[in-house]
């Protein structure tokens, strides 16, 4: 069972400017320090990025959630919107950087397929989050095996 976090800010949003903010260092550059900090490994996947990147889509769709935002090039990140409109948005404390649980890192891998990484804040269970979108967290491992299958 997960340990509760309360979170020092939070936000449930559809604001683009508020999620690239997040994960962008500037001008629409994806923040790849901060980002290999604060992800992990979750899945291989044994196909492309590209068809890895649109397997996750499709499953997320199925699930209903939708893409809120595909950011980057080389290892992009996808935001899943929640069915209950808009992506979480977090701060655990006044001095940390803001994640968005909700999202997915693709990455080539040496052997041609990819690795799917997602948010380490993703291991935390947070309190104030909408059930269902607290839920959505919670499922998002399963969604990367059916997509990936």
């Amino acid at each position: 069972m997960k340990t509760l976090r309360t979170p020092f800010r939070l936000w449930m949003t559809g604001s683009l400017a508020v999620v690239m903010a997040a994960l962008c260092a500037g001008r629409g550059v994806l923040d790849t320090g901060r980002l290999a900090g604060s992800m992990r490994m979750l899945r291989h996947s044994p196909y492309s990025v590209g068809e890895t990147l649109r397997r996750i889509e499709a499953a997320a769709e199925a699930r209903g959630l939708q893409v809120l935002a595909r950011v980057g090039q080389q290892g992009p990140v996808i935001v899943l919107a929640s069915a209950v409109g808009g992506t979480p948005v977090l701060m655990a404390s006044a001095d940390s950087a803001p994640d968005v649980p909700l999202s997915v890192q693709v990455v080539r891998s040496a052997d041609g397929g990819a690795d799917v990484l997602v948010p380490q804040s993703l291991d935390s269970g947070w309190d104030g989050l909408p059930e269902l979108v607290a839920d959505e967290l919670a499922e998002l491992p399963e969604l990367l095996d059916r997509a990936l299958a």
